[in-house]
Order: C-alpha cells, then structure tokens, then sequence
C-alpha cells in the first residue's frame, strides 16, 4: 500500500503531530499543579490560546519546520546542481528515455577527445596547417599516445614525410602492436 519512503514520511508526520500534542497536554497537566507553577502553566495556555499568539506562533513553528526539513533533505541529497547530457539530432529510432542523461557529477570524456576530433576534422578537410597547430596545442606527454601518434602518421603522410612517419609507425609498434596501423608499410588509417 505505502512505499518503505512513504512509510519513514508518514511515522515522522505522527512523531511530530504527537510530540506537539504532548507538549500542549504536558501544559494543560501543569495547570493542575499546586501553588506558582500551577499559576505559571495557566498563564502559559491562556497566552498559547490567545488568537494572534496562537497564528504567529503556529506560522513561526510551521516555518521553522518546513527550513529545517529542507536544510536535513538537502544535507541527505546534495547538490541540486545537475549535469544535463542531451542527444542533439537523434535519430527516429532512438528511444525517448535514451535522448538525455542526468548527472550528478561531470562526465569523463567520452572516447575521443574533443581536441583530437579537431585534428581529425581538419585532416579530413585537408588543412594541413590547422591540423599541426592543434597537435602542437597538445600537452607534450600526450603526442605519445597511441590515438595522437596514428593522427601525427597521417598529416606526416600527407605532408609527404614518408620518412618521419616511417618513424612514427615504428613507435607506435611499440606502444601499441594490436593498432591497426602498427601493422606492414602499407597500412592505413581505418575509414580513409
């Protein structure tokens, strides 16, 4: 019938209803109590039972409840601050449910980075010049892995040194021998 959650909501709702109700009828008990205390507690219900008292303290005590949950629900949940990862141009078989992606921290890159997609695009368009500025953006301990050194193969292929890519090929044997590149002289760069 309830969720565990609902059930954990609902016995907080009557912990709190019979908390206030015992505080209320541990007043109204006071006011049966001999001498000044007894004085004391009847002075208390008269003013808790005052109509202006009564709202503002109600609306003080209603405030301060709903803060102190939303601070406790905020300190148990976190951060509302969301990453939103969304498809841009999905395709028509694409589910509705896989078109975006919530998360409560930032992604780690996806596979390619985004400065290696530029150097690939600029091969693709055949400028030479952009592609070897963008490789010399590069930190210096990236130009050894193995996805920027087939990148360095193919504008030095394209450039026309054969030599140097010769080179190239022959470390990346060494870094990576299942490359599809590591293989013989004529290899060539998958979907060229």
């Amino acid at each position: 019938m309830f969720t565990p959650g609902q059930k954990i909501a609902l016995l907080i709702g009557f912990g709190l209803i019979l908390a206030a109700a015992g505080f209320i009828g541990l007043i109204w008990l006071g006011m049966l109590l001999p001498g000044f205390a007894g004085e004391v507690f009847q002075k208390m219900a008269g003013l808790m039972w005052t109509p202006v008292i009564l709202d503002a303290s109600l609306f003080l005590i209603g405030l301060i409840l709903v803060l102190w949950l939303n601070i406790h629900i905020r300190a148990r949940d976190g951060d509302e601050y969301v990453y939103l990862e969304q498809v841009e141009a999905p395709t028509s078989d694409l589910p509705e449910g896989a078109r975006a992606v919530i998360f409560n921290e930032a992604p780690a890159p996806r596979g390619i980075e985004p400065s290696l997609a530029a150097i690939e695009g600029a091969l693709e368009l055949d400028d030479l010049s952009e592609a070897t500025t963008l490789l010399y953006e590069l930190p210096v301990e990236r130009l050894e892995d193995p996805e920027v050194l087939a990148l360095r193969i193919e504008l030095s292929r394209r450039r026309g040194h054969d030599k140097k890519a010769a080179e190239l090929r022959e470390q990346l044997r060494l870094k990576s021998p299942q490359h599809p590149l590591a293989g013989g002289e004529g290899s060539e760069i998958p979907g060229r």
